[in-house]
């Protein structure tokens, strides 16, 4: 036999030579470290190799036999002392199983080391552990490409929500100006007409009255129609005033008490962190129209040190956790989307009778130079 890598050979100890077994039933030791995909060594407390199987030809290009002696992080890595992604002092001072996960620069390769103690330790303290090296490079290729898709997607569906947004602030120009202005032109020139009908022509002046007021309707569709694509209260007048626009009109459209704060009152953000905290609060506040059967809301907006918070609360059902994470929730998904591309998030709470929490956290763009109170702008 050739001579061991790393040091002298360590003789196996007599319950785990390869011959034998307690029954001759029962299969060996050997038989058993054969049998796995991956590679697997016993070791001593000292990292030294008292048996390894077959596999560790495929995977180091070494013999089993001219392995047993040597000193572990030598023979697999190349180090001649503990690496850390073999953790045998945590297993041996915890008495269980530890688990890593490490890049090792020697073979190029992700792998996934395990210690296992293997029995109590004997009279003497000793104690023999399992060692398991299995190659997950693969796996952590395929993870990081699901990372990367991810992001992509997440890219993606924040350019194709920015273009949303610049083409709902274009109807909405459109709609307001051109529509609307049509409309008032057309009110003007009936009134126009109405004021030179002989009064004896009652059924006509009549007519115009009605028309008149169906105009009026018209020019007040339109307004909301605009408001609802892109108010122009968000681009001209800030977040704030959105939202406490946007609380108005809901309370008026529903009956539901809205209240709003917001600490600083003059906090001011960059229109795509405006844009992602009004949609957010305008899909929380359709919820609790669809869903929560509330008779109040609350709203507030807070600056906490380098964040922004905004919170929904309602004091409606409570929403389960089954709605949360259901496979059709795709307006909460959409929120979580909206705050994840800046590095937020959002929480969402249900207290059955009591009501819904939604809490949206969002990060405020990093500034160099600046100080905390130059961010906001």
């Amino acid at each position: 036999m050739n001579q061991p890598i790393g040091g002298p050979e360590k003789p196996l100890p007599t319950a785990l030579k390869a011959g034998e077994t307690s029954c001759a039933s029962e299969p060996s030791v050997s038989d058993i470290l054969e049998a796995l995909p991956f590679y697997v060594m016993l070791v001593d407390e000292h990292h030294h190799i008292l048996q390894a199987n077959g596999a560790v030809r495929a995977h180091l290009g070494l013999e089993p036999d001219d392995i047993v002696g040597g000193y572990c992080p030598m023979v697999i890595h190349g180090l001649d002392e503990p690496w850390y992604a073999c953790p045998l002092e945590e297993a041996a001072d915890t008495g269980q199983a530890v688990e890593r996960e490490a890049f090792d620069e020697k073979s190029g390769r992700w792998i996934k080391s395990a210690i296992y103690p293997l029995g109590p330790p004997t009279e003497d303290g000793s104690r023999i552990y399992f060692h398991t090296v299995n190659d997950i490079s693969d796996r952590k290729e395929a993870e990081e490409q699901l990372l990367a898709s991810r992001e992509q997607l997440r890219e993606l569906s924040q350019f194709l929500e920015s273009v949303r947004e610049e083409e709902r602030a274009k109807m909405a120009r459109e709609i307001h100006d051109e529509l609307g202005q049509s409309l008032t032109a057309l009110k003007f020139h009936l009134s126009w007409l109405s004021k030179r009908f002989p009064q004896e022509l009652e059924q006509l002046s009549e007519r115009t009255r009605s028309m008149g007021e169906l105009i009026d309707g018209a020019i007040q569709t339109v307004q909301r129609l605009s408001a609802e694509l892109r108010p122009g209260v968000l681009d001209d007048l800030g977040l704030i005033d959105a939202i406490q626009w946007q609380a108005q009109q809901f309370s008026k459209r529903t009956d539901i008490k809205t209240r709003f704060t917001a600490t600083p009152d003059d906090l001011s953000l960059d229109r795509e962190r405006s844009t992602a905290f009004f949609r957010i609060c305008q899909e929380a506040l359709t919820n609790v129209v669809r869903h929560a059967q509330a008779t109040r809301v609350t709203i507030s907006l807070k600056r906490v040190r380098d964040r922004v918070v905004l919170k929904i609360r309602d004091n409606g059902n409570g929403i389960e956790e089954s709605e949360i994470r259901g496979p059709r929730a795709f307006g909460l998904m959409g929120m979580s989307e909206r705050a994840g591309f800046f590095g937020g998030e959002v929480k969402i709470r249900g207290v059955p009778g009591k009501g819904t929490s939604v809490t949206v956290s969002i990060p405020l763009p990093r500034t160099e130079g600046l100080g905390a109170e130059s961010i906001d702008r």
